[in-house]
């Protein structure tokens, strides 16, 4: 954000517009006026004479007075004031006015007196001395400018406050924005109107600046360009009222004349500045060094920080004065006894500036600034023109020229442009001279030379670059500056960018849709969570999910460690879910998770899935097959092949109600119903089943292509068996043997449609120990039609198989 006022603007643009219609014309531009701020928020309050005044008739303390307000009939305000006299012009407030803090004023009886309004003092206003003398005393203020005011003014009109502020948001691309000058510049061709681009008065002082003061770089890659300008005899007392004012209506706070120099052409130029006490710089060196290892500097706001040898300092041959970039030195702040002082217009590295205020932890304007990109012919204009304000304001006395220790580029940058090109990136059909045009009223020079643009790029547009990305820069600007509600929309072009979404996003997209298919609804769990959940979870010590990572400010101990499963919030959710008795039972989430490895914390996205039964919980219409039939349904959508279903899983996980996916050979998760004691940790009211899936793993089993497989020929035969096997058979296993059987034709689609456990031995002639399964398959041939000495053949080969490999019999 950048604060314009408008009084400002106007020294540089012949402002011509309502306000609004500014803050839509930069908006056009790629500006938004964010706020429109009135500099005094008061209203009908105005300028008054005061005629006549004489004692209440009821109150000693108060007086009637009778005013002048510029209208036909007198008013008469009663007050206390004591400062007030007859002939005196002081700002009144009249029935229905609003002051400062919001108070609405209405005529009121005092004593049997009534009394039009009130008189006004600072605080009423909403100013103080800085904005006008007088204004911050306790009293009424008094009019005292030397003018004889018109009654009736509104009182922003008489103290020269009627000034508003634009609060304009800024892009990180326009660095050189972050500036009066930068801000005007556009303003001026927004408006359609010249900007009054400023000239510096070149002061060029006595002496040799070299006799004062020496600078030494000693690592150019973080400081290209260090500039600097000496003052002696210095006069330190309060700038003026003007230049107080407009560094307060910045949301700068005013300190003396030279440090309010530097914060000025601060504003006005973008260029951060500060300014030392050279006595306070042993041998007056001034040395831009990186910090040694265990150095401590106290900044100016009395804080002590540690400093890396990764920052960048300014000293002098024995100690620390600076953190360059963001703060200077206490040691060497400009006092009421400095004499003698450096103005420092420096270039700093704008990725080293920015860690540095990570690393501190402190942020300031001129860091801002370092950290966006300052550039180096700038710092150079700016150290000028505060030399030139301390030559206006009578400061002191200016030493010689320009002490300057440049390692930049400053030369003078020339790009060439496409104008076919930029024609069809923005679809439209300007010529070379009207872009030239339109780019001369943002101070960029071009020349028309057979189709191409030549374009001499001011030292402030960093952000416009030389080669392949010149185009889209000066189409960038040529569409702003011709109006982007003046080209026509179109489909873009073969050579203009085409996003698409990633493989992966598309992946996240099916697998949610596929989800919300079936019932189920999405969630967006915390990523933060409690230590205790893990042994709610019933994790075991050494399981990878206790490897987590704890944050470093977390709110509260519940929320102090990054998940690593998501099982955890699915259940948290069915909690309050049930407890609210929302009606909802199917739930899903894509999130990651987060594991403290010793090399790297790594990132894992995982996709989490939960169902239990409906309003109430009275009955679970959910269980452990729905959930596997949920799964298998995906992975087909997917299209995921030789997924397979296996005993085990977490420890939260029902004994027998659980088991790992995987695909190929690949465990990418779990799935099963949550364990009885995980049910009574988390309260809740009947089973869940749940699945945790590991979605990277998932996304790189997921296979784009279908293929096609024309309808069988001849017919398809379908069978079942009834097997006895020992209990501890799996049905995932006999599926696997009938198809993978050595038969003279095809099997497929071999399912399970029946399991029974007897209940004693003997019972339904099944032995202890064993228990029945049932299955169907099919059987076919792509050749011809099956005979029945082709099926018999088939079922016995893969009984023969079934008895070879799991004993099994069939049941008769």
């Amino acid at each position: 954000m950048m604060k314009l006022p408008l009084k400002w603007l106007k020294d540089y643009v012949n402002y011509n517009v309502t306000h609004k219609e500014f803050a839509s014309k930069m908006l056009l531009r790629g500006f938004e006026v964010a706020d429109i701020i009135p500099e005094m928020k008061v209203s009908s309050v105005v300028v008054c004479t005061i005629t006549h005044i004489e004692q209440h008739p009821n109150a000693e303390r108060l007086r009637v007075c009778n005013i002048d307000i510029g209208a036909e009939n007198e008013l008469v305000i009663v007050t206390n004031a004591t400062n007030v006299y007859e002939g005196c012009q002081v700002p009144v407030a009249l029935g229905g006015a609003i002051l400062a803090d919001g108070m609405e004023i209405k005529p009121t009886k005092m004593r049997g007196v009534l009394s039009s309004g009130m008189f006004c003092g600072g605080a009423e206003l909403g100013i103080n001395d800085v904005e006008y003398e007088g204004a911050g005393a306790d009293s009424v203020l008094i009019l005292n400018g030397g003018t004889k005011y018109t009654n009736g003014m509104r009182i922003q009109e008489a103290l020269g406050l009627d000034d508003v502020i634009f609060d304009i948001e800024l892009t990180p691309n326009r660095p050189d924005c972050q500036s009066i000058i930068g801000l005007c510049r556009e303003a001026a061709s927004a408006l359609g109107q010249k900007f009054h681009e400023p000239v510096i008065k070149p002061v060029a002082g006595s002496g040799s600046a070299a006799d004062y003061a020496k600078v030494t770089v000693l690592n150019p890659n973080l400081c290209p360009r260090y500039c600097a300008r000496v003052v002696t005899d210095l006069k330190i007392e309060p700038s003026p009222k003007w230049m107080q004012l407009r560094l307060k209506l910045s949301g700068i706070r005013p300190i003396n004349n030279i440090v309010d120099i530097t914060n000025y052409v601060l504003l006005e130029y973008g260029h951060p500045m500060h300014a030392f006490d050279l006595a306070c710089i042993e041998d007056a060196h001034i040395v831009v060094r990186n910090a040694v290892e265990g150095e401590v500097i106290t900044t100016l706001d009395g804080k002590e920080r540690a400093v890396t040898p990764d920052m960048l300092l300014i000293a002098d041959p024995h100690k620390g004065v600076g953190i360059a970039g963001v703060m200077g030195g206490l040691n060497s702040e400009i006092t009421v006894n400095t004499k003698v002082t450096l103005f420092e217009s420096a270039v700093f590295n704008a990725a080293n500036i920015r860690r540095t205020t990570q690393k501190l932890h402190h942020s300031t304007d001129s860091s801002a600034r370092f950290t966006k990109g300052v550039e180096a012919v700038n710092a150079a204009l700016a150290v000028n023109r505060a030399i030139e304000l301390v030559d206006i304001l009578g400061a002191g006395r200016v030493i010689g020229s320009m002490i300057d220790v440049c390692n930049a580029d400053i030369s003078e940058k020339i790009v060439n442009a496409d104008v076919c090109h930029i024609n069809r990136i923005l679809n439209t059909k300007l010529s070379g001279e009207s872009m030239a045009e339109l780019l001369s009223g943002i101070s960029i020079p071009a020349d028309v030379c057979e189709n191409r643009l030549r374009i001499k790029v001011p030292h402030f547009r960093t952000d416009i670059e030389d080669g392949i990305e010149t185009d889209w820069d000066i189409a960038e600007e040529v569409g702003r500056l011709y109006g982007y509600d003046n080209i026509e929309p179109t489909l873009m072009h073969g050579d203009s960018f085409q996003g698409r979404l990633s493989r992966s996003v598309i992946i996240e997209d099916s697998v949610k849709d596929t989800m919300a298919a079936m019932g189920f609804m999405e969630l967006y769990n915390y990523n933060f969570t409690s230590p205790q959940e893990y042994d709610l979870l019933l994790i075991p010590q050494n399981d990878e999910k206790r490897n987590t990572v704890r944050l470093q400010n977390p709110f509260g101990e519940d929320q102090s460690l990054m998940r690593t499963t998501l099982i955890g919030g699915l259940l948290r959710t069915m909690r309050t879910n049930c407890n609210k008795k929302s009606g909802h039972g199917r739930f899903f989430e894509i999130g990651n998770v987060h594991f403290n490895n010793p090399d790297l914390p790594e990132e894992r996205k995982m996709l989490g899935i939960i169902a239990y039964g409906g309003a109430g919980n009275v009955r679970n219409t959910e269980n452990f097959f729905t959930l596997k039939g949920i799964i298998e349904r995906l992975f087909e959508i997917l299209c995921i092949e030789n997924a397979r279903f296996e005993r085990g899983g977490g420890a939260y996980l029902h004994p027998g109600q659980k088991a790992v996916v995987s695909i190929d050979g690949e465990v990418i998760g779990e799935m099963g119903c949550t364990h009885p004691r995980v049910e009574k940790n988390f309260g809740l009211s009947c089973s869940a089943y749940l699945a945790e899936i590991d979605f990277n793993k998932l996304a790189a089993h997921t296979n784009n292509s279908r293929k096609y497989r024309p309808l069988p020929k001849f017919p398809i035969v379908p069978r079942d068996i009834a097997i006895v096997v020992d209990r501890n058979v799996e049905a995932q296993t006999v599926i696997d043997i009938i198809n993978t059987a050595k038969t003279q034709v095809i099997v497929e689609n071999a399912k399970v449609f029946d399991v029974y456990y007897p209940k004693e031995a003997g019972d339904k002639g099944i032995p202890e120990g064993k228990k029945s399964m049932a299955f169907s398959f099919e059987l076919r041939s792509d050749e011809r039609t099956l005979t029945d000495e082709d099926i018999n053949r088939a079922v016995n080969t893969i009984l023969k198989a079934l008895k070879f490999r799991l004993d099994a019999v069939l049941r008769s």
